[in-house]
This record gives structure tokens, sequence and C-alpha cells, in this order.
């Protein structure tokens, strides 16, 4: 309406219908976007995508005789009069899962369940694919199946690689199943959250923070668009909650979130797998290193030291002091990349981790410091000091991040371009984020900065152990 001026007046009932039709072409967008995030519009990657709206199964397809929301949460059950054949799914509509984060959380009351991802729906509310077990048994809840397909795949606290056959081999582990069950990783009839990372041939569970499980899978990658090719990696999927066949059950889900990764890096490559150090070289005489392979522990006797427990998938550098043993490196070289391992640092002992040989990030019994410097665990070596302590005790297995851009050099070798450490991050903390580095630190593999380099293990400092070293290199 318009007042005797003739300006525009909106009435407060016409204001409300106004605001009603902007929330509703708000939410229209939103979930449209949801609809698109999955299917890979690259605009909305890194944005949480929520396909469960806490009020009903819209966007779900499943048993609806089995399958309710109460509460906010959705609920499968089945019951003496109510039960089911086979297993059978919830499955969400709404894209196909490729590189991604999901979160969420569950509860089974009793009975079997389970969480699919990169799944294939095979017909009858019947889908195969991985699955995150669900299971009120610590020490299997968390681990790795492939619904009909390739059946058990990954134990608690294993990190397997999958060859280009089809063959298992656990390289070695991730985390210790009986420490995880003592420290209480799963909460049994309770609330418990699931995370859930896949990017390319590389798949993580966490369970309430802990991980549980990692795979490289290498095997033949199956036909996404043929229900019958069941045996073998996959690399895109649907999503899908499982009700298991047999006696009454109750399982619940809520807080379900996706994160469409951008496929920034390629597949990843495991540095070593093997029982010895073929792949590796020594920087200096082979007669002074001191490096094995095996398990390491901290020693009982003595914890300044570490001792080998035998069998194998863990690089321990067995020094017994300072200038007793030599650095070792990969044969294999890599510019920009991502790097994860886990690093074992007995008490009081140093090492470090030279990114292409050059560039140093420094390992350091740092426990317990409040002030720290450009030497202690986590410092890029005289360069500068990490944001924060996130250093372990000293015999606990920690875990680092690191993404590294290399040195840019034009037609004549000559450097155009600083090298760079795009993050690091140890223990889940960010230490560091875009730190240019002008020149090799100290210590170095040659001192001469490249396009390419290997990945270096400082060994003539003390006693140290690497596992599950896996490299990504970054996708042109």
């Amino acid at each position: 309406m318009k007042n005797k001026n003739n300006k525009t007046i909106v009435s407060g009932g016409t204001t409300l219908l106004i605001t009603i039709l902007a929330l509703n072409l708000f939410w229209t967008f939103i979930i449209g976007s949801e609809q698109t995030v999955l299917a890979g519009d690259s605009s909305s990657f890194q944005e949480w995508v929520r396909p469960f709206n806490g009020k009903d199964l819209s966007g779900w397809d499943g048993d609806m005789r089995l399958w309710s929301v109460q509460d906010g949460v959705i609920r499968g059950q089945t019951t003496i009069t109510k039960p089911t054949r086979g297993n059978t799914f919830l499955i969400w509509r709404g894209g196909k899962l490729r590189d991604f984060e999901l979160r969420l959380k569950f509860r089974l009351r009793n009975g079997n369940s389970g969480v699919q991802y990169r799944s294939k729906d095979v017909g009858n509310l019947v889908v195969s694919g991985y699955q995150a077990e669900v299971e009120n048994a610590p020490g299997k809840v968390g681990f790795l199946y492939h619904e009909r397909g390739r059946g058990w795949l990954v134990n608690i606290g294993d990190i397997m690689v999958i060859d280009e056959k089809g063959k298992k081999n656990v390289i070695g582990k991730v985390s210790d199943k009986d420490e995880l069950i003592k420290a209480g990783y799963y909460k049994e009839k309770d609330w418990n959250e699931y995370r859930i990372i896949a990017q390319g041939n590389h798949l993580i569970h966490y369970l309430n923070g802990y991980q549980t499980m990692e795979l490289i899978d290498n095997d033949r990658v199956t036909d996404p668009g043929n229900p019958k090719d069941l045996k073998g990696a996959a690399r895109e999927g649907i999503l899908a909650l499982q009700i298991h066949a047999g006696p009454p059950m109750l399982v619940e889900f809520k807080d379900i979130r996706i994160k469409n990764l951008k496929p920034k890096y390629g597949d990843a490559v495991v540095l070593f797998v093997d029982k010895d150090l073929n792949n590796w070289a020594v920087k200096g005489s082979k007669q002074k290193s001191k490096w094995v392979a095996g398990t390491a522990k901290m020693s009982s006797e003595n914890p300044k030291m570490l001792v080998n427990k035998g069998g194998d998938g863990e690089m321990i550098n067995l020094a017994a002091k300072h200038g007793d043993s030599i650095d070792i490196y990969s044969k294999e070289k890599f510019g920009d990349c991502r790097i994860e391992l886990q690093v074992m640092v007995p008490k009081g002992s140093n090492s470090g981790i030279y990114v292409m040989g050059e560039y140093e990030i420094q390992v350091l019994d740092s426990w317990g410091r409040e002030k720290m410097g450009s030497g202690d665990m986590g410092a890029i070596y005289g360069a500068g000091a990490p944001r924060v302590n996130a250093c372990k005790r000293p015999g606990e297995w920690q875990k680092y991040v690191i993404e590294f851009q290399a040195p840019r050099f034009d037609a004549n070798s000559r450097k155009i371009g600083n090298a760079k450490f795009v993050k690091i991050e140890l223990n889940g903390q960010m230490l560091h984020e875009n730190v240019e580095m002008p020149d090799s630190t100290g210590g170095p593999l040659r001192g001469i900065e490249a396009p390419f380099g290997p990945l270096m293990f400082q060994g003539n400092h003390g006693p140290v152990a690497y596992r599950n070293i896996i490299v990504k290199r970054l996708v042109e």
C-alpha cells in the first residue's frame, strides 16, 4: 500500500508473507545445492551437506515397515512380528559419494548394523560395498567389511594394502586394539560418532576420535554402472544404513553430515611395506646404519632406547646414542605432495623428517614443554617454532600430516619460486601454514634445491621409529 506521499508501505502481514517466501526460496536453493554437491559440483567442495532433515525420511528409500523417524533420529527396527529375511538398507537417493568426509552418530540397542559408503544398489533395497561396522562388540566395531563383495577386509588397529590382483596384505598398525578397548573407544548401547574419510584409494575410519583402521585399496576398480560387478575397489557409490537379518534389533542414527573433498592429490603410495629396507638408501656407509625393519617399543629398562619386538611394518633406528647411526632416504622421489606418517620418539631422543631430503621438520621429545622453539617437536628446523605443543609422551606413536609445494625452476634451471610448507599438522593440531623456504635447512641430503627429491629421516641424532609412510602426489 502507499501513504498520502505516494511512498510504499509494507504491512506486517505482507512482511511476514515476503519473509516466508524468501525462506522457501532459500531452502529450495539449499536443498537443490545439496543434491548437486555429491554429483561433482566443484563450486560446492568443502561444504557440509546434511542428507537427513531431522523430521522425516525425504530423500531416503527403504522398507518403511522397519525405518522411521522419532525425536529427530532415524530408527531401524525389526521385531518378531516385523522381521527381515535378509539384510536390508535405508538408501540415500541424494547423490553419490566419491572423495568425502562422512560424520554421523549411531546408537545400537541390540543386533548388528553398518554404514555403507561408495556402495551399489543391487535391487530390492539391498546394497553392496564398503561397510563401517556397527556392533556392540569392542574390538570389532569400527572395522571395514565389504558387503556382498570381498567380505571381511580390515581388522581393528590394522593398516592394509590390497594390491592390483586383490591380494590383502596387512602392512602394520594404526593403533593397538587392546589399548583402544582399554581407552573406551566404543560406548556400548550409547551414542558413538563415526568419522569416515575416503580419498581415491585411501580409506580411514575413526570412532569417537580414535583411528580404528586404514586401507590402501589398489584392487581392480569395479564398474560403477554394473550392479553385478562387486568384487573389487570402488571410487564412488551410494550411502546407506543397514538393518541386519536375525533376531529383533534396534539401531538409531543422527547428525549425519557429508563434506565433498576436492581431489587435490592422487592415489596414496606406501613407501615402506616390506620386511626389508630395499627401497631405501643411507647417507653414508651401510655398515654404520642401525636401521632395521620390525616393530618398535620403548625399552622398559631404559626409556631413552627403543627395542625391536620382531615382525615387520616399521622402520626402526636402533641407535644407542647421538652419532651412532646415519640418515636414511627413499629411493623414490617426489615434488608437490602430501605426506602422512607416524613416528615414535623415546625419552630425550631427536630425529627429523626431511621433505625432498632438504627441508627439515623437527622430531624431538618435547613432551610437557611450555615454550616451544624452532628446534622442538613440530618446528621447521631453524625457520619457525610450532604454534602449539602437540607432542605426546615418549614412546607413543604420533601422526604428522604435511602438505608441501616444491620449489619452482625455469627452463634454464634457475629458481623462480621458493619451496613452501602449505600446512603441517601433528596429532590433529595445526602447527604451520604457508611457510616459504628460501633455502635448505641444516643437515640436508645434498644442500641443493631441485624440483624433485626423496623423503629422508634423520638417524644420526638418536633412536626413532617410523611407520605408515604414505605419500600422495599433487594432481596436475
